[in-house]
């Protein structure tokens, strides 16, 4: 096989395994290289579509594979439309676009490998192991703006993701397509990858077989060490192909030995499917909604425990759900109903009684919880409390939660939203309209100009060609959260104002966290990309030459500069942009300063007129002053809104600070991640003047 194999209708096709080239080139079909995705790319100028189907194999090929994407001239979107597993998800790492078809999976795991000798070679392999899991997890930590621990703790899982868990966990960026009936089944995924490793390990022994060494790349997220048959790893993982040794078992022992290892894996993930399709439907079974013969009618279906929820919840929305243990009098919550009453608790927990949530208006958090375990209330205390944490009679656990975790985080979500928007944030004085990106790479501010000048037609009526430059800042996303828990004990406490209160200051310190970034740009006098000097700086014309107070002359000075500007890439002199600063950004400790320049009086003569007073608006800001590190009680900034100095962004779909459930299913709690992504830079030089002040 060649790179030319693997294109079709214009896109780039990797389905099979990642093997070393050594290997498929001997095959027609079933397996890529590095080599022949690098011929591949090759054969595309521009923007190229990748199209993974790939259970894995070796990671030094996928890393080779990541490096050429990441090298690529063009945009490079990856659509997994199947699975992508161990090193096909470590290749697809660098793509600026990941999309993930309704069906499909993404896997990441630790490396491992089948060891043989003495304890200290053990140890030392054990060592390089973690090395490389370590590196591995980098990957995916840049990937996804996740902490490398964060990113090894579910390597060390072996986690699978379902599209919307890989976009949620920042490892894609969308959902493509439309949501099969049924999912497929995560035993089915899991055996192919253990298949791509049998296929690779089989790849290695039957070149070493014909003389020829097994080749440095093959080392692979999964290889056992050939040994004797007594020795070897009964379910292999990813782990180093190496030649064998003398005693090595034969093809055909590997093969059955192989066989019977995914068999077992696939008999142990059924039982882990069905045991988790149990788990999910146990609140509505014992709440009698849902009988154990239509759970187990569920579980022979063959469905994923992510579909499983959407099943349980058409079953109970097939009828009305019958009357819970305790005799005649239960209540009985419709299916059409159920939109209204939890909207309804929504409301109540935000002490909103104007529409749905009148029906609840005494209620209070603990009261919430009951009602969700009783809503006939014919059980209270805390034995409702501890069921109410666990219930999922109003959702059927649709949202892989409770139902108390779906309203206490969407009552969290909404005051969040609600308080963020109300704070203002200072540092739009000096940005301009916030930028949405798609991942959490350094995006490109680019500024286009050149020499635009209008020249003489020539007399046959020719226009002279305008010659145009850019310049391109950089800026990248920061995310940063916080772990929120709601306990059992606050709800017994009845404290209905925690999901007011802990929302609330998490927007305030996300407009903190906002205002840290943008003003310790200007506070420190950060450097542009484009030409590496500070933003304020002799040689962009916006750095005063003599400090000095605020006053008519030291304004008259600044504004002078700015006037003088020119446009970027302009050969002419005269190209000025006539930049008009209308912001005059101080310390607290200029504050009476600035307002007693700015505020518009009636001079007594007129040698004391001052021309700028009513032209600028003062902002006060103390992120800048000598309080913060590298501040100042003396420096003082013109700004033009018209031409702000920072740029700054936002992940798409995440413009405020969101609240996202992580446990919803304990009886002791739930835990939340609240969490918030920004970022920001300095762009254009122009806009701006500093004085350092006296």
């Amino acid at each position: 096989m060649e790179g030319s194999d693997l294109i079709l209708n214009g896109e780039i096709i990797l389905e099979g395994d990642v093997l070393p080239h050594e290997y498929c080139s001997f095959a027609e079909t079933g397996c890529f290289s590095a080599r022949m995705v690098r011929e591949a790319l090759a054969r595309f100028d521009a923007d190229v579509t990748l199209r993974v189907n790939s259970p894995g194999g070796s990671p030094y090929e996928g890393e080779a594979i990541r490096a050429a994407l990441e090298a690529h001239p063009g945009r490079v979107t990856v659509i997994v439309s199947g699975f992508a597993a161990s090193a096909a998800s470590l290749m697809i790492m660098s793509a600026d676009r990941i999309e993930m078809t309704a069906g499909s999976f993404l896997m990441i795991h630790n490396p491992s490998r089948g060891l043989y000798g003495t304890a200290a070679d053990l140890r030392k392999k054990a060592d390089d192991l973690d090395k490389l899991a370590r590196i591995y997890a980098s990957v995916y930590a840049a990937r996804s703006g996740r902490a490398v621990e964060d990113v090894m703790r579910m390597m060390d899982e072996e986690t699978y993701f379902g599209p919307e868990d890989a976009v949620a966990a920042g490892f894609a960026d969308a959902v493509s397509g439309t949501a099969p009936e049924i999912a497929p089944e995560l035993a089915a995924v899991m055996s192919a990858h253990r298949g791509a490793l049998s296929r690779l390990q089989m790849c290695a022994r039957s070149f070493a077989a014909e003389g020829n060494p097994a080749p440095a790349a093959a080392l692979s997220m999964a290889d056992p060490a050939a040994t004797e048959e007594s020795n070897m790893p009964e379910t292999p993982e990813d782990t180093t192909i190496q030649p064998p040794v003398e005693h090595a078992p034969a093809p055909t022992t590997t093969m059955q030995a192989d066989a019977e290892a995914m068999v077992a894996r696939a008999v142990q993930a059924e039982r882990e499917r069905a045991r988790s399709i149990r788990s999910l439907a146990q609140p509505s079974m014992r709440a009698g909604l849902l009988s154990e013969a239509q759970v187990e009618a569920v579980i022979d279906e063959g469905v994923s425990q992510a579909a499983a929820g959407n099943r349980l919840m058409a079953i109970m929305a097939a009828a009305e759900p019958p009357i819970p243990a305790g005799g005649a009098g239960a209540a009985r919550i419709t299916r059409d109903e159920t939109d209204t009453h939890v909207e309804g608790l929504i409301a109540a927990m935000m002490r909103d009684y104007s529409g749905p949530g009148e029906q609840f208006r005494e209620m209070g958090l603990k009261d919430m919880v009951m009602h969700l375990a009783s809503p006939n209330h014919r059980y209270r205390g805390r034995k409702a409390v501890a069921d109410g944490f666990l219930s999922t009679r109003m959702m059927g656990g649709a949202h892989g939660v409770s139902d108390f975790a779906y309203i206490t985080t969407e009552v969290m979500n909404r005051y969040l939203i609600r308080e963020y928007d109300r704070r203002g944030a200072t540092w739009q004085a000096v940005a301009g309209e916030p930028r949405r990106v798609s991942d959490f790479r350094e995006v490109h501010g680019v500024r286009f100009g050149g020499d635009l000048t209008l020249k003489d037609v020539k007399e046959n009526g020719e226009y002279e060609q305008a010659m145009l430059e850019d310049q391109a800042e950089g800026l990248k996303l920061v995310r940063r959260g916080r772990t929120l828990t709601l306990t059992f004990d606050m709800v017994m406490n009845d404290d209905l104002n925690v999901l007011a209160d802990l929302p609330n200051a998490f927007a305030r310190h996300a407009r903190r966290m906002e205002n840290d970034m943008v003003w310790a740009l200007i506070r420190t006098n950060a450097k542009t990309k484009s030409d590496g000097k500070a933003l304020f700086h002799a040689d962009h014309g916006n750095l005063a030459a003599a400090a000095g107070q605020i006053s008519v002359a030291t304004v008259g000075a600044a504004r002078k500069a700015m006037w003088e500007q020119t446009a970027f890439g302009s050969k002419d002199a005269e190209d000025f942009l006539q930049v008009t600063p209308d912001q005059l950004i101080v310390p607290p400790a200029l504050e009476t300063v600035a307002l007693q320049f700015a505020t518009a009086t009636t001079p007594v003569k007129d040698a004391e007129t001052n021309p700028f007073k009513g032209t600028l608006t003062p902002f006060v800001v103390p992120n800048l002053g000598a309080s913060v590190s590298g501040g100042s009680d003396s420096a003082w900034y013109l700004v033009s809104s018209e031409l702000p100095p920072i740029s700054v962004a936002y992940l798409d779909g995440y413009e405020t600070p969101t609240v996202q459930t992580v446990e919803g299913m304990n009886p002791d709690k739930v835990t939340m991640n609240a969490r918030h992504i920004f970022g920001a830079a300095p762009t254009e030089f122009r806009g701006a003047y500093r004085n350092p002040g006296k």
